[in-house]
């Protein structure tokens, strides 16, 4: 990144946590629910990367991209039941820091198509519809169930991807699936099973640590309920932030004091040779 760009992003980042901190404070953690209260009000353009409904890209373009490309992945379990519009004004956010933000839908459990291993290829499609069309390998970011998918997509040598930043990523599929909960539940049927039978696919679908071969910044909240820290602890403590009081959902909240720990991370991998352009 040269001086001018530095400059232009500092400008960017100095303008928009002013306009943050013009916003009464929320009260943290933050919703679901305050999330898809957000308003999209920028212009974006959608494009398909596969002929499946669910194969699309959304993006957001601001300031020619100058920034560097960005591709979001949603969580909300592998379902279907969770879309992309909720990740949108994070996206948005990102566009008005100067970025070239893409946010990618994707077939989920319950869709056609969907569940493992299609919803991972899909990830990998947009990966490579991205790099493919822009020249350059975009910074994947991947919330919940889609920083487990981000993150599983790096694995893959043959996709041109700059770094990853995961917010409270699954990684372990075969301990979350054992735990309690709604979205712990959703492993076996991501899996196809009708009961939760962990084997060697789960472990194979699974995050290898040893297998990731670009630069990766992982975040959590200190009061995720979801995605708890014990998902994320096997990884180097450099590797992993935490956002103290932040839950699930303020890591994708731009409003929140914890979205700007994101914004730092992007920064720093933006601006190093985590990736080469094509």
């Amino acid at each position: 990144m040269t001086l001018i760009h530095r400059s232009i992003a500092l400008f960017w980042l100095t303008s928009f946590s002013a306009c943050l901190m013009a916003t009464p404070a929320l009260p943290e953690p933050v919703s679901f629910t305050d999330v898809t209260d957000l308003k999209v009000t920028a212009p974006f353009t959608q494009v398909s990367y596969g002929d499946a409904a669910e194969q699309t890209l959304t993006r957001f373009s601001q300031s020619n991209g100058g920034q560097g490309t960005i591709l979001v992945f949603h969580g909300g379990c592998w379902s279907n039941a969770y879309g992309v519009d909720h990740a949108l004004p994070m996206a948005q956010a990102l566009a008005q820091l100067g970025y070239d933000v893409w946010a990618a839908e994707y077939r989920r459990v319950g869709d056609a198509g969907g569940g493992w291993p299609g919803t991972l290829t899909d990830v990998k499609r947009a990966i490579d519809y991205v790099s493919h069309n822009t020249g350059v390998a975009p910074l994947v970011i991947g919330h919940s169930a889609g920083g487990h998918l981000a993150l599983k997509a790096s694995e893959d040598p043959k996709l041109n991807i700059r770094a990853v930043v995961a917010l409270a990523p699954i990684i372990d599929l075969v301990t979350y699936g054992k735990e309690k909960g709604s979205c712990q539940s959703m492993v076996a049927k991501l899996m196809g099973d009708d009961a939760y039978t962990p084997d060697t696919r789960y472990q194979e679908a699974s995050v290898t640590r040893s297998k990731l071969r670009v630069p990766v910044k992982i975040i959590i909240g200190s009061e995720d309920p979801i995605v708890r820290f014990e998902q994320v602890a096997p990884f180097a403590p450099s590797h992993v932030a935490v956002a103290s009081g932040a839950g699930h959902f303020d890591l994708i909240h731009p409003q929140t004091s914890a979205f700007s720990r994101i914004t730092s991370a992007i920064e720093v991998l933006s601006s190093n040779d985590g990736g080469k352009d094509r």
